[in-house]
């Protein structure tokens, strides 16, 4: 009996063996790693996600950096403006001042007390004239109801009528607003009914 040889092929079917099946005869050498293609996918979309984070972060960056220049721009405009409303201000109360010297001057050189207080009487009206056209006013508070909002109470008088109890009797000195802004509030004596 002869003997004779039988060829058996035996074929590896797990998927690991046969990309190292592969990698070995591409030429490849036994120590790299091959890994799954699902791995590598992952890996990929990691560093994509990275890259792509990075790209934010400075886009981010960029943005604050650019909002923060113009907060400054805007900063910087206001205090023109205001500066601006200011010098408009002052130019328009310049005048006012050059009245006050000139009512001086005439004052020692007349001695004319009754001119004096003609003259000083009409820079305070034009003073005030200008102040007014600028958005000021008077707060008007004389026989109301007593606001302390917009009034402080420096005195209290006893008052026999009971209608004027908690109205402002006398204005001590007159408050004044710019607009809806409060800039001093009146001083004033304020009503109080005593019951008999």
């Amino acid at each position: 009996m002869s003997e004779e040889k039988v060829k058996v092929k035996v074929t590896d079917k797990r998927h690991w063996a046969k990309a190292q099946e592969e990698g070995d005869s591409s030429g490849e050498g036994t120590g790299s790693e091959r890994l799954p293609t699902y791995v590598e996918n992952l890996k990929q979309q990691v560093a994509a996600g990275e890259e792509k984070l990075q790209e934010y972060i400075a886009a981010y960056r960029e943005k604050m950096a650019e909002n923060d220049r113009f907060r400054e721009r805007l900063q910087k405009d206001v205090e023109r403006r205001v500066e601006a409303g200011l010098a408009d201000i002052f130019r328009d109360i310049l005048p006012m001042l050059d009245n006050f010297e000139l009512a001086m001057t005439h004052a020692r050189a007349t001695h004319d007390i009754e001119k004096l207080i003609e003259g000083v009487s009409m820079i305070k009206s034009g003073l005030l004239n200008q102040l007014l056209s600028a958005g000021m006013k008077e707060v008007d508070c004389l026989e109301k109801e007593f606001d302390p909002a917009i009034a402080e109470a420096v005195a209290v008088e006893d008052v026999t009528d009971e209608s004027m109890d908690h109205k402002v009797l006398e204005i001590i000195q007159p408050g004044y607003m710019l607009n809806d802004l409060l800039l001093r509030p009146a001083r004033v004596k304020v009503g109080r009914h005593k019951k008999q």
